[in-house]
């Protein structure tokens, strides 16, 4: 009895599924730009009259109380779609198509939503003004933070049909940080970053909302929310990272560094912990949301709390608001070493195989976390700077945009850095073999599952390193029921198992804790990553898949006996890219993706410098687009 499917196809989507994607995202742009004629010929909509009632009620300016609020629930819908999304992927393989997969409706229409709040907020900009704007027209000039907001939104939603044209050209991507998956994923957690500037600009011009400690403990709030970027380490979270160990060390450094010190400087006592409550409620809201879900597998995620304790405690020792650079540095140093040290003993709680890292990884980590977060500390003074110098309504004249401007800068270059130097999976291990021997014969066609004992030469392959476990990942295909198809040990989600190996005493070997599939839809190997990121795999078993075309798609099968020479875990991971596309092509869309990123940050920048600006300087007069 054969227990494999037709396979869904491994290229874009149906040409009706693109229009009848199109004809959703068409409506609701055609909604929204009628809204904003409407509101620009001055002839009120229920949109409009809407916008004014939150107003009222917020006590903000009309271009921010409705905005900001379609902004959070966008991007909750939309994080609840990803978080049910990337584990259907893991569990079942690829989508009959995009439309077919229930996850991605959350997903699109969160981006639709977040897209179109910057663009309400362009169009409902009514005076009362910031003092700095982009005039679109004579009688028509828009707020620095709808601009963030549609920015973001933008290469979003863009990431959508980008997606498919990657697809078609390269194959399917099944990385979380793909380029087209960056896009869309970027465009959703930097969003959040034009709430901050929206509300500084409201207590610019007045708002009632921003006026004493309701408003602190609001821009405290949005501030706190920009820890969403965490949102990139999801993959860790679920137990399949796909790029090296180092690089969550990283993210998780920056983020929690830029947004815990941020948030004390902005609130004073307090905010730290007030901003790691905020990064709890989040992962709370997504983690119970998903819960319910029959058999979707929950990611699980790091704690963050040892980090605010930290960066309270540094502010007891360095005065944060006289002395802003030196407390930034000593709480990234700290953040960076003792917090993430924190979040490795978190790890061996709760957070699924392959975590907890060996203790003999902590050096590498801590180091390229420390020198992270210290970026992360210098991006959070100059956010702060920026904010305020936005939120006051009379700054000097030399106003304090010179203040600090580089900071911001070189710190997210060090971030920029790392990244480049640490996450792309590299190749290795020449030398190295591994001799499998099975407890039973598999044909790949019948059910079988196999314990694996691995002989490994050199012994010592894997003495060093940073993970070493067996990964079996989508075995539940398009299958209409969970019955007998084999359980993750850890979370009893079916369609995926990690499984520990275990030394068997004898050098060089190792034996898989559990008996692993080989057969059907099942794609199983081992996992061994070798600092700082050579990441390689031993394949064990992978179905013929007629949807790929090349020679990556047809079966894999070991038998007892064989001896396997380790390959780059990308090539086995992500074996529905096509092997036939040059290597200049590939260059170029990489290049284009990074330099739309690069340019996208460097407009959030200036967006928050223009924001920051006196009035009166003849260098900052309004903007004309």
């Amino acid at each position: 009895m054969t227990l494999l499917e037709t396979p869904p196809p491994a290229g874009g989507a149906a040409f009706h599924e693109i229009l009848y994607a199109g004809a959703i995202a068409g409506v609701v742009i055609g909604f929204v730009g009628w809204v904003v004629l409407r509101e620009r010929l001055d002839k009120p909509t229920f949109v409009s009259r809407f916008a004014d009632w939150c107003a009222s009620w917020s006590g903000l300016p009309r271009w921010v109380a409705l905005p900001s609020g379609l902004l959070v629930g966008s991007i909750l819908l939309a994080g609840f779609g990803v978080w049910w999304d990337v584990p259907i992927h893991m569990q079942n393989g690829r989508d009959p198509g995009p439309l077919a997969n229930p996850s991605h409706y959350p997903i699109f229409l969160g981006i639709l939503g977040f897209t179109h709040a910057g663009i309400l907020g362009i169009g409902l900009a009514r005076d009362p003004l910031p003092r700095r704007t982009v005039r679109l027209a004579p009688s028509w000039r828009v707020p620095m933070g709808a601009l963030v907001v549609t920015a973001a939104g933008a290469i979003a939603l863009v990431g959508f049909p980008a997606d498919d044209f990657w697809h078609r050209i390269f194959g399917q991507d099944v990385t979380e940080w793909g380029p087209t998956h960056v896009m869309m994923i970027g465009g959703a957690v930097t969003c959040i970053l034009g709430v901050p500037l929206l509300l500084a600009e409201a207590a610019q011009v007045g708002a009632r909302a921003m006026q004493g400690l309701p408003g602190r403990l609001l821009g405290a709030a949005a501030l706190s929310a920009c820890v969403i970027p965490v949102a990139f380490l999801m993959e860790f979270d679920l137990g399949v990272p796909q790029f090296p160990a180092v690089t969550q060390f990283v993210i998780m450094g920056f983020v929690a560094t830029w947004v815990f010190v941020a948030v004390r400087l902005w609130f004073g006592p307090g905010g730290a912990l007030l901003a790691g409550a905020s990064y709890l409620v989040i992962h709370a809201f997504l983690y119970l949301t998903i819960l319910p879900l029959p058999g979707v597998l929950t990611a699980r995620f790091l704690l963050m709390l040892p980090s605010a304790v930290l960066v309270e405690l540094v502010a007891l020792l360095v005065p944060p608001q006289r002395r802003r650079v030196p407390f930034a540095v000593l709480s990234g140093a700290l953040l960076g070493s003792l917090g993430l040290y924190g979040e490795w003993l978190w790890s061996k709680v709760f957070m699924p195989l392959p975590q907890p890292l060996p203790a003999s990884a902590l050096p590498l980590m801590l180091s390229a976390g420390t020198l992270a977060a210290i970026g992360g500390g210098l991006l959070a003074t100059w956010h702060v700077a920026r904010l305020e110098d936005v939120a006051d309504p009379n700054p000097p004249v030399p106003a304090a945009v010179p203040r600090q401007r580089w900071l911001g800068l070189a710190g997210v270059g060090v971030f920029v850095v790392l990244m480049a130097v640490f996450a792309p999976p590299r190749a290795g291990g020449d030398d190295i073999s591994a001799g499998v021997a099975l407890d039973k014969a598999c044909d790949g066609e019948t059910r079988c599952l196999a314990h694996v004992t691995v002989t490994l030469d050199p012994a010592d392959a894997a003495d060093d390193a940073i993970w070493f476990y067996s990964l079996s990942w989508q075995g539940r295909g398009q299958a209409t029921s969970d019955a007998g198809i084999p359980r993750d040990p850890e979370q009893d989600a079916p369609g995926i198992m990690r499984v520990k190996l275990e030394e068997t005493g004898a050098p060089g070997q190792y034996r898989t804790a559990q008996a692993v599939p080989l057969y059907g839809n099942w794609k199983t190997m081992l996992r061994l990553h070798l600092a700082p990121s050579t990441m390689l795999a031993v394949p064990l078993y992978a179905p013929d898949d007629p949807a790929i075309k090349g020679a990556q798609g047809r079966q894999v099968l070991v038998h007892d006996g064989d001896t396997v020479r380790p390959v780059l875990e990308r090539k086995f991971l992500q074996r529905e890219t096509k092997d036939d596309v040059p290597a200049s092509l590939y260059a170029l869309g990489y290049a284009l993706v990074i330099a739309a990123w690069l340019s996208l940050l460097l407009f959030y920048g200036w967006c928050y410098n223009q924001a920051a600006a006196a009035a009166g300087s003849p260098t900052r007069e309004k903007v004309t687009v």
